[in-house]
């Protein structure tokens, strides 16, 4: 599920937060307890070939149903990015993040690699947005809090001030803004938000270091609308030319046995 209320703690930027489809993760389960039933009834009265090829046939659809649907996922913590996809694993550190958005999926744009003209884009197999989604969005942005839509606007002196406790009956402003924005938009913009304070963060050490102790900084870096890290362009760039991490991929080889095994045994199976 998405850790949408880790943004209201203290300090959310230290806690680790694990962002996903809700579907996914219901599709997942139903499947994981249908196999299971089919499995235990195979055990119990199956007894001949057609019972094996259907109970391997149960565990490769399993396998992929792990892979694609229950395995993948962002996680965000302390050092960075990590984006789990059904074959490949992707990290990537606060410095190197320049740039998170939503373009049918949750991108993540990568500083360049040094002699590079232009850095990766990871796309999240885990968190996808889709023009029903987005409509569905806009729809509860244009409902009020009350669960209606409210054909003339509030007057401007019945409006509470900003930053006002809600009255009774009311959503905080936080949690309003989280419900009027699909799960693809949230989750860009807390990974925006986060990399924002790793960069801010960053800066305000540097300039530390190089003026003696006196962290005052003049220009902190900006989260724009699409979700772009800006700011201090100069600082920003040798900060993640200097540092040694950028992007780093992986194959996640549990999760390719666990498609593959299952497929070469069930072809096994059907051809003997």
């Amino acid at each position: 599920m998405l850790s949408q209320q880790a943004s209201s703690r203290e300090d959310p930027d230290s806690e680790r937060e694990v962002f996903r489809g809700a579907g996914s993760a219901v599709l997942s389960w139903a499947w994981f307890v249908v196999a299971l039933i089919i499995l235990v009834d195979l055990a119990v009265q199956g007894r001949n070939h057609a019972a094996l090829v259907t109970a391997v046939l149960v565990v490769a659809i399993t396998g992929m149903v792990y892979s694609c649907a229950w395995r993948p996922r962002i996680v965000a913590d302390s050092s960075g990015i990590t984006v789990i996809n059904p074959v490949r694993d992707h990290r990537v550190p606060w410095a190197a993040v320049t740039k998170v958005d939503v373009v049918n999926a949750v991108r993540v744009h990568c500083a360049p690699a040094p002699g590079a003209s232009r850095g990766k884009i990871l796309y999240s197999w885990a968190v996808q947005s889709s023009s029903r989604a987005a409509r569905r969005a806009a729809l509860r942005r244009d409902v009020s809090g009350q669960g209606r839509p409210r054909l003339t606007p509030r007057p401007r002196s019945l409006q509470p001030p900003p930053g006002a406790a809600p009255r009774y009956g009311e959503i905080p402003e936080p949690a309003r803004d989280a419900l009027n924005r699909s799960t693809a938009d949230f989750t860009a913009g807390r990974l925006a938000e986060r990399a924002q304070h790793a960069h801010q963060a960053a800066n305000l050490a540097a300039r530390g270091a190089q003026i003696g102790g006196d962290g005052q900084v003049t220009q902190e870096s900006q989260v724009t609308g699409d979700g772009q890290v800006a700011g201090d362009s100069a600082a920003a760039a040798g900060q993640v030319a200097a540092g040694p991490d950028g992007p780093v991929t992986q194959w996640a080889w549990p999760s390719i046995a666990a498609m593959i095994a299952p497929l070469a045994l069930l072809l096994i199976v059907v051809l003997v």
